[in-house]
């Protein structure tokens, strides 16, 4: 076993043993933090998907979780349905969002692909919004309840950040199994030189379409861990500031890759929470620091390539 393997071995340790022990040895509110993190590290990951290996930057991502949230919350409270009932048709009606999402987007590259994407999620935010009669508007649908599995209640905060840390690791497996596949790797070969794998005989837009889907699915069940977390389901998480965050969490982990993603969530769920108890203002901060992440480590903590100590070499050179 080389010194790569047994490091990464030590690294998945650690991190399994903080993971599982955190609600032992930390207070509620610091468990509460890791579980709204993990959620946003899932959604950051399935950002990471479509910007990191297909060369697809995506605003729409907040729209299949909030969908899937509406499913769950219109379920329980409206018609009374079971949990159980509820969790794949809330990710199928997210993935089927999705796949007309895709279907009117993958027309566009690049910039004019973003601000597709940023129509299309504006346009089901006004949907939501005003369709009173079914998502009760502006307030949303507040008070849904948190399941039980396996006889288990989550409504206690460990045994819902165990089920959600359970769900990220599965997801993670998942993407990263995707992306190591013949289908992960054509994607990133779309992503360096399109005319050539069209060359080469690969359908250029099936495999973005695809990618797309496959994307909404995951970010749909982000959404119903999101939707169990708060408790609430309104338009609110399908604004352009909710899809912001998730894409600033996938730029500060590291948009190239799905633990960049992970990582970026986790950390922007603390700093989120660290900025707004010491001002109101906590906008300014988490921009400034973003600002700051993006000028010196400009491909994210994962991203290897921290410019810090290369600008104090340069502002040493310079006095001397």
């Amino acid at each position: 076993m080389n010194n790569i393997n047994r490091s990464i071995i030590i690294i998945i340790a650690v991190l399994a043993i903080v993971g599982l022990s955190l609600p032992v040895w930390s207070s509620t509110f610091t468990v509460q933090l890791a579980t709204r993190g993990l959620i946003l590290g899932v959604l950051a990951m399935s950002f990471s998907l479509l910007a990191g290996y297909a060369d697809m930057t995506s605003l729409a991502q907040m729209s299949f979780a909030a969908i899937a949230g509406y499913v769950v919350g219109i379920g329980v409270m409206h018609y009374g349905l079971a949990h159980t009932t509820l969790i794949i048709p809330a990710i199928l009606a997210a993935t089927i969002l999705a796949a007309i999402f895709g279907w009117i987007a993958i027309r566009a590259t690049k910039i004019y692909f973003l601000m597709m994407t940023l129509a299309l999620a504006q346009l089901f935010f006004g949907i939501v919004f005003q369709w009173v009669s079914l998502t009760e508007g502006y307030p949303g649908i507040t008070g849904i309840p948190r399941p039980t599995i396996f006889g288990i209640s989550l409504i206690e905060t460990p045994p819902l950040y165990y089920v959600t840390l359970f769900i990220t690791v599965i997801c993670y497996l998942l993407l990263r199994r995707l992306v190591k596949s013949p289908f992960g790797l054509v994607l990133q070969g779309i992503r360096d030189n399109p005319k050539r794998m069209a060359a080469l005989g690969f359908n250029v837009q099936m495999h973005r379409y695809l990618v797309i889907v496959v994307s909404g699915a995951f970010a749909g069940t982000a959404g119903i861990l999101m939707t169990y977390f708060t408790g609430v389901i309104s338009p609110t998480r399908a604004a352009l500031t909710s899809s912001i965050l998730v894409v600033m969490a996938a730029l500060v982990g590291g948009v190239s890759s799905l633990e960049g993603g992970l990582l970026g969530g986790i950390v922007i769920a603390f700093l989120m929470s660290i900025a707004s108890n010491l001002t109101s203002r906590y906008w300014t901060v988490v921009g400034t620091l973003f600002i700051l992440i993006v000028m010196f480590m400009p491909n994210g903590l994962l991203g290897g390539d921290l410019k810090l100590g290369e600008w104090f070499r340069k502002l040493r050179e310079k006095e001397g």
